[in-house]
């Protein structure tokens, strides 16, 4: 992996709470690939080792049930009661895809090439769908660039030079060809803040579109572009960093810039980009239906509200302290609460007013009656890491 896309990664992991990861950087021989796609009924090899020594996998039990949510990318739950939730399927070093509530998707190294496979819920048989043009780098897996079914693809190549930076191109793979987006000119950087600038990749539901950030390439990168998918033509672009996006149906995209203190923009293809609110949010997200928009609410970066608001317009709902809301019903976000941190990593003289983090509490919150209730996880089932640390709720992807 080129130096540049090592300490890419590094860091866009100092970001809390799932951000999107790009695709490490990949040799510039790639640039004019073949698809190879491969019919829904092939069976899926045993996975084996990326470049960073890690295998793919995905655990499920119990069934897939009328509701169905993805949490941080990893942790399938099936949500009928939005309050007690059952986890149905968990993952590692990979990122699911929700195709419909008896399948998911993830990506995994076979024969030394990323491909995609479709998990049935119902009786655990596998299929391999589609090879990747991505490369089995280190964290490749994190990338988020594709739909389920391989026809989309999103991915990066690029060239090193001596001095440390290198030339990344940016493609798109779609109508079983390969196009050049853009290009960018990428070096090393790290990120400390927890409310660092957040990637943006993400298709419009009916794949009309693509919003795309150069941030997943270049985390200093300061551009914003929507693509039509349909004939790989840029509609628009504008200059400045995010915190984050997300689609508001087909035709409105969503962003939360950083640019005179913060605030959240949209665009649709007839009206281009307008103000929608002028506070400072960060990572937000949209209900199934499109009418409404959550995000982390940043005013005190300290202490930390997640902020719920018609996308129509009009007055928001502002929770107690917590952040990285993600809708599981159109009108019910599930967050993370916030505490005090008594982790020590904080430092002041006392008595002082600590920042919050989360404190492993996950609430619900139900924008039709303003109730706000704690999620109930069954032991061993809350979308927790190996040590511990609570990843809810932001998505992954």
């Amino acid at each position: 992996m080129s130096r540049f896309a090592g300490v890419l990664f590094v860091g866009l992991v100092l970001m809390a709470c799932g951000p999107r990861v790009a695709p490490a950087a990949q040799n510039p021989s790639a640039a004019s690939p073949t698809r190879t796609q491969l019919p829904a009924s092939t069976p899926t090899p045993t996975s084996t080792q990326a470049q960073d020594g890690i295998t793919a996998s995905v655990t499920c039990s119990g069934g897939p049930g009328a509701a169905m949510t993805v949490i941080a990318g990893a942790f399938l739950y099936e949500v009928s009661d939005p309050v007690r939730p059952r986890l149905v399927c968990r993952s590692a070093n990979t990122v699911l895809h929700l195709i419909d509530n008896k399948a998911v998707a993830y990506t995994a190294v076979v024969g030394s090439r990323v491909v995609i496979i479709r998990r049935d819920l119902t009786n655990g048989a596998e299929s391999q769908v589609a090879q990747l043009q991505v490369e089995p780098r280190p964290y490749y897996y994190g990338g988020v660039g594709w739909t389920w079914d391989g026809s989309l693809e999103v991915y990066s190549t690029s060239v090193p030079r001596a001095d440390g930076r290198a030339l990344v191109s940016v493609h798109l793979w779609s109508s079983g060809a390969d196009h050049l987006l853009f290009t960018v000119d990428a070096g090393p950087g790290g990120l400390e803040s927890r409310w660092s600038p957040r990637g943006i990749l993400a298709f419009s539901p009916d794949h009309a579109y693509l919003a795309i950030s150069d941030f997943p390439f270049y985390i200093y990168g300061e551009n914003l572009r929507m693509f039509s998918v349909a004939n790989v033509t840029q509609t628009f672009v504008v200059a400045g960093s995010s915190w984050g996006g997300t689609w508001a149906g087909n035709d409105r995209f969503i962003w939360a810039t950083t640019a005179s203190a913060g605030s959240l923009m949209q665009w649709t293809p007839s009206g281009g980009a307008k103000l929608l609110r002028s506070e400072p949010w960060w990572g937000p997200a949209s209900s199934s239906d499109g009418r409404w928009v959550a995000a982390t609410l940043v005013t005190d970066m300290s202490n930390p509200r997640v902020q719920i608001a018609p996308v129509s317009g009009g007055a928001a709902l502002t929770t107690g302290p917590g952040s990285s809301p993600t809708f599981v019903f159109p009108t019910l976000v599930w967050y993370a609460e916030e505490g005090p941190d008594t982790s020590g990593s904080y430092q002041c003289l006392e008595p002082c007013a600590h920042p919050t983090t989360p404190n492993g509490t996950v609430r619900a919150f139900d924008v039709t009656n303003g109730t706000d209730r704690v999620v109930t996880f069954r032991v061993g089932e809350a979308p927790k890491t190996s040590d511990g640390y609570t990843i809810c709720c932001l998505a992954s992807g």
